[in-house]
């Protein structure tokens, strides 16, 4: 199933799925491709979750939020199977990593961090990426697909006034919206706590050198990742470009059997030991020890995001490009956001955001895992759209229906020509 364990986390982003769960009841065939029911029924719950529905209580009603989502996991294979075949669509690598990491960063946004995200998935940034790059890679290929059938079909005048006509009692309100830019710097460790971690990792290794203990029982005691530290450290055959850079670049100089130094990267600290060598595949096990901050790492980090606020204060053009280059940098919550519905806004942003006046900057603010700067911009009330302060917005929505229509009678002329069958029950 699409992002199968971060749906559980954020499951109103996604609403493709592509069912790659383990084996149980099928429910349907398409083509080459098995649906399995855990995975829509997942989906369905997913579904009846957003909308409020308890299956307990209303089984009916779930029942068919169970049936529209077999067919909309049918359908979207359906149209995959005629994508695969148009030589037109063409998807990159370097598309689908853009893609992924966009991804990656929204959900990172919601979270709150990169480290609170990883927390809460339950899996290494390398493990995400690895499980989900397919699927990415489908939704897009999906996408871009429909996107060229749908293309040339538009609506006139008259078409957008008869669509309001119908449909304006039922038109959602434009939510309140917030634009604002936002600088997080997180707590890291000074040169005095990498030197504590560095010494500890020597030690350690000293230890392994001198027989005293082995790198597995080392690195299943010590090392803080939680991924490999329960099997001594080991992360099997991964090819050139799998694991990070500063990582890679010392293991692929190393001899096998040999042990590194201390190794920083984004992760923390590294005692690697390389297994076997094949062509662009190392076998590695590791020891990570992620620094600890101190109270006065955490001075310093307020003193240098406080000189970011004397020097952007009225500056709103410095900050956005701060903002950005910082994003970058940390895959936290730091960027500008434009337009922003306040349903999106995490709450200890949105707490201060109603602190602010416009074109304010606030002060450094401490969160769980550093401080952040906010700059306020505008605001946008809520206010329920018409012909008059919205004809763009409305015209939107009635070329999104057509688009639909049109589209969805052309999935239904397809499947006539793709093997489907549905399992009852």
């Amino acid at each position: 199933m699409l992002f199968k364990g971060l749906v559980l986390l954020f499951y109103f982003i996604f609403s493709v799925c592509f069912s790659q769960g383990k084996v149980d009841g099928v429910a349907a065939i398409v083509g080459k491709n098995v649906v399995l029911h855990s995975d829509v029924l997942q989906q369905a719950q997913f579904v009846a979750m957003d909308k409020q529905i308890d299956p307990s209580k209303k089984p009916y009603l779930f029942e068919q939020i169970y049936l529209s989502t077999l067919d909309n996991i049918i359908n979207q294979y359906a149209v995959l199977d005629a994508a695969a075949k148009d030589t037109n669509i063409v998807v990159s690598n370097d598309d689908v990593d853009r893609a992924l990491n966009q991804q990656i960063d929204d959900f990172i946004f919601k979270a709150g961090s990169e480290e609170l995200f990883l927390e809460m998935a339950g899996m290494s940034m390398r493990q995400i990426k690895a499980d989900y790059w397919q699927d990415i890679r489908d939704m897009m290929i999906v996408e871009r697909f429909q996107y060229s059938k749908i293309q040339n079909v538009d609506v006139s005048r008259i078409e957008v006034l008869q669509f309001y006509n119908s449909f304006k009692d039922s038109i959602p309100s434009s939510p309140e919206k917030y634009s604002f830019s936002i600088i997080e710097i997180p707590f890291s460790a000074g040169d005095k706590s990498d030197k504590i971690t560095i010494n500890f990792l020597k030690e350690l290794k000293g230890k392994i050198q001198s027989n005293i203990a082995s790198f597995d029982s080392i690195a299943q005691i010590y090392s803080q990742d939680p991924g490999s530290a329960p099997t001594g450290g080991y992360l099997g055959f991964t090819p050139r470009g799998a694991l990070v850079k500063e990582y890679e670049e010392v293991a692929y100089s190393m001899e096998v059997g040999e042990i590194s130094d201390p190794i920083k990267s984004d992760f923390g600290y590294h005692l690697i030991k390389l297994l076997d060598k094949q062509g662009e595949k190392i076998s590695t096990q590791h020891i990570l020890r992620i620094t600890v901050y101190s109270d006065e790492d955490k001075t310093q980090i307020y003193n240098s995001v406080y000189d970011i606020y004397s020097q952007t204060t009225g500056h709103p053009s410095i900050f956005d490009s701060l903002s950005n280059t910082y994003s970058k940098k940390y895959k936290n919550s730091s960027g500008k956001y434009s337009n922003f519905p306040v349903s999106r806004i995490p709450g200890y942003i949105f707490t201060q955001l109603e602190l602010l006046n416009f074109d304010e900057l606030s002060q450094p603010i401490e969160v769980d895992n550093g401080y952040l700067l906010v700059y306020f911009y505008d605001y946008q009330k809520e206010f329920v759209p018409d012909i008059d302060n919205s004809w763009d917005l409305i015209y939107k929505y009635a070329k999104q229906k057509k688009q639909n229509i049109f589209f969805t009678n052309w999935v239904k002329n397809i499947k006539a020509n793709i093997y489907i069958k549905i399992f009852d029950g």
